[in-house]
C-alpha cells in the first residue's frame, strides 16, 4: 500500500524504451478516453443514459476513441522526440525510424480495431511530422494537438451544431492534458539514457 503511494507521488524515472512505451501509451489512452467522453456526456445532457446503452451508439463512440487514441499518441511521440532530439551529428534520422517504430508497437500492442486494417497511414504521417520539425525548436502543445483536435471532432457519435464551439472545446480539452503530459515527461525523463535505448531497439 505504501508503495504504491509512494510510486504514485514519485513515480520512478523513464530510462529506456519499455518505460517510455507504457508512460506515453497509457497518458494517451487515459487523455483519449477522458476528452471525448466528457464532450459527449456533456453534449448529450440527459440523452445520454439511453444512448450509451444503445448498440449502436457506442460502436460509434469505440471509433472515436480509437480514432482520438491514434492521434493523441502520434502528437506525444512528437512530444518525446523534441526532447531526446540528440541535435546535429547525433543519429537524428535514426532516432526518428526509432520512434515510429516504437509507435508501431504501441498500437500493435491491441488488437487492430474493426473499424480499420491497419494503421499504416498514421505511421506515414508521424515519419513525415518527425522529418518537418526544425532541429532546436519545440512546437507548442496547441500545434501538436491540432491534428487530433481535428479527428476527434470528424469522428464523434453527438454534436450540438455549434461546430466553433464544439472544436475549441475539444482542442482546449486535448491541449490542457497535452501540457500536463509534457510536464511529467521533462521530470520524469531521462534523455541520454533513452534515447540510447530506443537506438539499440
Amino acid at each position: 500500500m505504501l508503495n504504491a503511494v509512494y510510486r504514485y507521488f514519485f513515480p520512478p524515472p523513464i530510462r529506456d524504451r519499455a518505460s517510455l512505451a507504457g508512460f506515453m501509451s497509457g497518458e494517451a489512452a487515459y487523455l483519449a478516453q477522458r476528452s471525448t467522453y466528457e464532450f459527449t456526456r456533456n453534449t448529450l445532457a440527459w440523452h445520454g443514459q439511453s444512448a450509451f446503452g444503445d448498440t449502436a451508439f457506442n460502436d460509434a463512440f469505440r471509433i472515436c476513441r480509437w480514432e482520438a487514441f491514434a492521434s493523441v499518441l502520434a502528437g506525444f511521440s512528437v512530444l518525446a522526440f523534441v526532447r531526446l532530439d540528440p541535435g546535429p551529428g547525433g543519429r537524428r534520422d535514426d532516432l526518428e525510424a526509432a520512434l515510429v517504430r516504437l509507435y508501431a508497437q504501441m498500437l500493435g500492442a491491441y488488437e487492430t480495431p474493426r473499424h480499420r486494417t491497419d494503421w499504416n497511414d498514421d505511421l506515414t504521417d508521424l515519419a513525415a511530422r518527425l522529418r518537418a520539425l526544425v532541429p532546436g525548436e519545440a512546437p507548442s502543445a496547441a500545434d501538436v494537438v491540432r491534428p487530433a483536435a481535428a479527428r476527434v471532432y470528424k469522428t464523434l457519435p453527438a454534436r450540438a451544431g455549434n461546430p466553433r464551439e464544439e472544436k475549441d472545446v475539444i482542442s482546449n480539452a486535448l491541449r490542457f492534458g497535452t501540457i500536463g503530459f509534457s510536464e511529467r515527461l521533462e521530470n520524469r525523463l531521462r534523455p541520454a539514457e533513452a534515447t540510447a535505448s530506443l537506438l539499440a531497439g
